[in-house]
């Protein structure tokens, strides 16, 4: 039911956007879930992942025409340069009786129009047609028939990780993007901010109050901030093209994204599943009890292949050898019991037993590293968290350091240097605080995605 409602919710979603208007959606901006819905449906991988669905289906029809009779046709025709079976009157072995064949031959044979050998099999024609229905196949049509249906549901549980992948991938280019756009804000602030600083070292100079070297320190730091600003224009380029990528729509350097990181951030304690729990919905262990049913499916088609066939038939024939039309009908029933390949098959199936507890294996110890998996989740997200609030508090006192700066250095009270380390550390909070709010994003969505969360 949850996979059916992410389905539809996404289609209605798309059919929002296609009846409001693209073009719409994109002059105003794309919030986070429109990039998703975007994603959805414009994806390569996700396309081809469902593509993979459709091909298994055919997979699956396929298979079920097992259950059906084989109806076969054939027709051959032949022309011989001599008759396959030629005999006359000069063949047979009695004198006595060929010699009185031979004169009446001679007295009747040649005006009654009849030849002296008999000609077969020089020309014919033979066509039928054969209807046989497996009656037991030591359950290789059932198994192969189950083994398609499984075909399918793997199919469909890989889409599902590809659908994850693709989100996870596209909500972490959405927020790269967002705390580019917000380093370039800082840059510009900080620009502001040196420029001011300039102004007054400049003045402080012409009064004598500090050397020619504190400006030049001015000098590299504004630089320094434009080759930092050229730099993450470029990286905004690059990310927005990306995203773009991902979500299936053409590149503009206009595209505006709406959501920010001044949104408060949720709790992690209200999305908090035990480990254990959320391993048994996780796609990943359906796709290990997947392999395991597999194996002992084929395991069950080996055994199947040293057990009798039993089929039954029928067919029409049609044949015309001796210059005249033959029609027959038969019925038939055909039993095959492989006996050669018995001792091949044994050391198949022992091979197939061990691949069975492989797949067995790798279940158990996968599960319990999803269990693993999820837990570190949980718990970088919790760091993560953590981490938000410790920068929100340097930004604070990176803020109230930088203020007291300027006004100790306007009192003459520090040197320009260490008001210039104060506006360093004051970038370097907004930095941190960015990033951080950008870390725990990622980290709850891929939480989210662990335990089977909607996005």
């Amino acid at each position: 039911m949850n996979n059916f409602m992410k389905r539809h919710r996404a289609f209605f979603a798309g059919l929002i956007i296609l009846l409001g208007g693209a073009g719409h959606v994109y002059a105003n901006g794309l919030s986070l879930d429109s990039c998703l819905t975007l994603a959805r449906q414009n994806n390569v991988k996700l396309k081809n992942a469902t593509l993979e669905i459709k091909a298994a289906e055919q997979v699956k029809k396929q298979v079920f025409t097992k259950y059906f009779p084989n109806i076969s046709g054939v027709a051959a025709g032949y022309q011989a340069l001599e008759p396959f079976v030629e005999f006359g009157i000069n063949d047979i072995g009695n004198a006595g009786v060929r010699a009185l064949l031979n004169t009446l031959y001679a007295e009747y044979g040649t005006a009654l129009g009849l030849p002296n050998s008999l000609e077969l099999f020089r020309h014919g024609i033979i066509g039928g047609v054969t209807a046989v229905q497996p009656v037991f196949a030591g359950g290789q049509i059932i198994n192969g028939n189950r083994l398609a249906k499984l075909g399918v549901k793997a199919a469909e549980l890989q889409t599902e990780m590809t659908e994850q992948e693709v989100l996870l991938q596209t909500e972490e280019s959405y927020w790269l993007v967002v705390s580019l756009h917000e380093k370039a804000k800082t840059i510009e602030q900080v620009k502001v901010l040196l420029d001011t600083i300039y102004r007054d070292a400049h003045a402080a100079r012409k009064a004598g109050l500090v050397t020619e070297n504190d400006v030049l320190k001015v000098t590299l730091k504004q630089n320094e901030m434009s080759s930092n600003q050229l730099k993450v224009e470029n990286g905004i380029r690059l990310a927005t093209m990306a995203l773009c990528q991902s979500i299936g729509i053409e590149y503009t350097d206009t595209l505006q994204l709406t959501d920010s990181l001044s949104a408060d951030m949720d709790e992690p304690m209200q999305y908090y599943k035990n480990a254990d729990e959320t391993v048994s919905g996780r796609t990943e262990k359906q796709l290990l009890d997947l392999s395991v049913e597999a194996e002992t499916l084929q395991r069950k088609m080996t055994v199947g292949s040293t057990l009798p066939t039993v089929a039954v038939g029928a067919g029409y024939v049609y044949t015309n050898l001796f210059e005249r039309n033959d029609f027959n009908g038969m019925v038939f029933a055909t039993v095959q019991i492989p006996i050669t390949n018995w001792w091949e098959t044994g050391h198949k199936l022992k091979q197939q037993k061990i691949k069975q507890q492989i797949a067995e294996n790798n279940r158990d110890d996968l599960t319990e590293k999803l269990g693993l998996q999820a837990q570190q989740a949980w718990n970088e997200l919790e760091e993560a968290y953590s981490q938000v609030a410790l920068a929100d508090t340097t930004l604070e006192n990176a803020q109230k350091n930088m203020t007291v700066a300027q006004q100790n250095f306007h009192a003459g009270l520090i040197s320009l240097s260490e008001l210039l380390e104060a506006q360093t550390l004051y970038r370097q909070a907004i930095d941190q605080q960015c990033d951080a709010r950008i870390t725990y994003r990622i980290k709850l969505s891929r939480y989210k995605q662990y335990i089977g969360a909607a996005r």
